[in-house]
Formats: structure tokens, sequence, C-alpha cells
């Protein structure tokens, strides 16, 4: 064997004997709704503190999130706009974040609102990834929006 090919397998072996452990990508913000209240106690605690994972029907108008079903105890709802990122939980239970294409109004009960940034990286996402949600203040997600869009002024 030459030296070169010697010394390419050994960095190969020393390489590949690396294990590097996953890094979670950060939780996607949830401004948090009107209708938080009347979820359950535990399906909040879920919402916030378990994984969902994406579905693969997925298109413009929503990509439905699969995890523990959420249990709205609240009244039936009045149809009322939909903002771009609303999370709404049909009676199945599996949380719809709402996109582009979504009809403007809706009568499901909602989390809240992704924030633009974590909408942002929602639409990067395949089908099959896992994600979290975590909730945020109004406050600070219009605070975090200006921070990301002063990075691009000039």
């Amino acid at each position: 064997m030459s030296r070169s090919v010697a010394v390419t397998v050994v960095t190969a072996v020393a390489f590949s004997a690396i294990e590097t452990a996953p890094v979670a990508p950060p939780p996607l913000e949830v401004i948090v709704g009107a209708q938080i209240g009347l979820f359950s106690g535990q399906s909040l605690f879920d919402a916030f503190n378990t994984e969902w994972a994406l579905d693969s029907r997925a298109d413009r108008m929503g990509m439905r999130l699969l995890g523990t079903p959420l249990q709205y105890q609240g009244p039936s709802l009045i149809s009322e706009g939909i903002p771009l990122g609303g999370i709404q939980v049909p009676p199945d239970g599996q949380p719809i974040v709402l996109l582009n294409d979504r009809q403007t109004i809706g009568g499901y009960p909602r989390l809240g609102a992704l924030t633009p940034l974590a909408l942002a990286r929602l639409a990067q996402c395949l089908p099959g990834e896992k994600l979290r949600l975590a909730p945020v203040v109004q406050e600070m997600a219009h605070r975090q929006h200006v921070e990301y869009l002063r990075r691009f002024a000039l």
C-alpha cells in the first residue's frame, strides 16, 4: 500500500470514529392566543413540552403536526379571521399551522400563531421532522423580529 493511500485510510477511519450528538433545532415560538385558556391543562403541557412530527399532509394551506391530541374544552366558536401562522386545532386534536393559502376565516379553536421567524423556520422543514413549540409573549416576539430585520439594514 502506498503512503498516500495509507494516510487516506487512517484519516477516514479516524473521522468515522468521531460521533457527534445531534443538535436539536430551537423551538418554534408561538404567540399565545385568546383561546389558549380553553384547552385542558394537560393539553397545554403537551403542546409546549412534547415533540411534534410534521405530517406528510402539508401544502401551501397548512402543515399538520402529529403528536398527543390536544383537547379543547370551550364552547363552539363563531368563525373569525385567521392570521398567517395561526395554529388551529380541529376536533381530532392534531394542530394545523396555517400558511399563505389558508382560508380567511375559520371556527376551530387556536393555540395562537407562530412568530414570523418561527414560520420561516417551519417552512424549511420536511415531512417527518420533529419540532417543538414554545410560548412567547407578543412584545418579546416583536423585539426578536426587529432585531432580526436590523441585521439587513444598510
